[in-house]
């Protein structure tokens, strides 16, 4: 039987600069999240693509992790009094991901932030506004689907991405 004990979503920054950049050029600066409360986060339900509970399936090819809120603060501090948009950005390549449409990570944002979807290599708008704080928290409801015939070998059933935030001033 295939198990799935815990998936893991790590916090600590692991942007990448300019993915998805529009035409006209764009200052994009990484924000450090190491501030958050915790480094890692694990799943509090992982199912197969029916709704069960995903170790009780051999045959599953989707894992579905909800991770209930998850709260990040980023540091901010240079931009105070600035207006800017922060988005979340996972990286190109995830390991033991063989192709990045096999993992989707769907938000609802929380506090006000923005909803948002993204697959590795992308960016999403995450928050907006004037930054007040030196450390600007960020809340969001997360969760992550993975299918299972895009995996590769993998470490003993943990999986896991580091996302990353990047802030762009605006005028």
């Amino acid at each position: 039987m295939r198990a799935l004990p815990c998936v893991l979503l790590a916090c600590a920054l692991a942007g990448i600069s300019g993915l998805g950049a529009p035409a006209r050029a764009q200052a994009w600066h990484r924000l450090d999240s190491a501030a958050s409360a915790r480094p890692q986060v694990a799943a509090l339900q992982v199912t197969d693509e029916t709704g069960q509970p995903f170790g009780q399936n051999p045959f599953a090819q989707q894992a579905r992790a909800r991770f209930g809120r998850v709260e990040y603060r980023v540091v901010t501090a240079p931009y105070l009094r600035r207006r800017a948009r922060i988005d979340l950005v996972l990286p190109p390549t995830v390991a033991g991901l063989l192709r990045p449409q096999g993992l989707v990570f769907e938000w609802r944002g929380l506090d006000g932030a923005q909803d948002g979807r993204l697959t590795p290599g992308q960016r999403q708008p995450l928050w907006t506004g004037v930054i007040t704080q030196a450390v600007t928290p960020l809340a969001i409801e997360l969760e992550m689907r993975l299918d299972l015939g895009a995996m590769g070998p993998w470490n003993g059933g943990h999986f896991g991405v580091e996302p990353g935030f990047e802030l762009v001033l605006l005028p």
